[in-house]
């Protein structure tokens, strides 16, 4: 009998073609930290995010946009951008400041990511934050599944493999699921590291950056594990992530 649950899970995106996509559903990951961040923003009330690939494209975006209602945010090699409101740490986007705002956000990896999943007939955001809560909208999907890690800088990233190997962890317990050799290697990282998951993500590349640029607290965060319930979606026409799903949802985390 033929499966009709296919998991791939693509480490970089420079491992898989844009038209890969079309007519499955997109998960993207960038734990450390863009992906992370669209989480708390959104939980923290902001209205929409615009992702953009360039810090060109996105300070355009920001001045046409309604002044006093609009946050410039992003960061390079995990530094704020000069003149944006804001970088990328989750920590920064708290209710006070962006409620309501509009965010208009580029970073290195993670909004790349993003835009490069966009052909996919939907496109939800996942971090460990919101891990159960991704993990129940695949729960139903028959649609082709395709987990994409935004890595770094064309590379493989150990903090979003493994993010990519407990969503595999969960969908292979439901029935009939075929799985990619991608997914069997994110599956064996989360083996491997889901039970010290602060730490792996302190040895990962992207997290001894993080400590030479004092945003220790910021992997702190990001290790944490469904702190909220929500489910972020790229939205079109303009491309757009908002809330797609929100409640309540039991823990689908496997280690305690």
């Amino acid at each position: 009998m033929t499966a009709n649950r296919v998991i791939h899970v693509h480490l970089s995106p420079s491992l898989v073609p844009a038209e890969r996509f079309v007519g499955g559903v997109a998960v993207v990951i960038d734990v450390l930290r863009a992906t992370t961040t669209m989480v708390y923003a959104l939980a923290a009330g902001c209205d929409r995010i615009r992702p953009c690939a360039t810090v060109e494209e996105a300070r355009h975006l920001a001045d046409h946009l309604p002044a006093g209602k609009v946050l410039l945010c992003g960061e390079r090699e995990g530094l704020q951008l000069p003149g944006f409101d804001a970088g990328n740490s989750p920590r920064e986007f708290t209710c006070a400041r962006c409620k309501g705002m509009a965010i208009v956000l580029t970073t290195s990896n993670g909004t790349r990511a993003l835009l490069h999943a966009a052909a996919a007939e939907r496109v939800l955001i996942a971090a460990f934050t919101n891990y159960s809560a991704v993990c129940e909208q695949l729960r139903h999907e028959k649609r082709p599944i395709h987990i994409l890690c935004a890595g770094e800088s064309g590379g493989v990233a150990l903090e979003d493999t493994l993010l990519a190997g407990a969503i595999v962890d969960y969908l292979v317990r439901l029935p009939e699921v075929e799985v990619d050799d991608g997914a069997r290697l994110a599956w064996d990282c989360f083996e491997l590291h889901g039970t010290h998951l602060e730490e792996s993500l302190r040895l990962s590349s992207g997290g001894v950056r993080l400590h030479l640029l004092g945003y220790d607290d910021d992997v702190r965060v990001c290790a944490r594990v469904d702190v909220f319930h929500l489910v972020p979606e790229l939205r079109r026409d303009p491309l757009r992530v908002e809330i797609a799903a929100v409640g309540i949802t039991g823990s689908h985390w496997r280690f305690s």
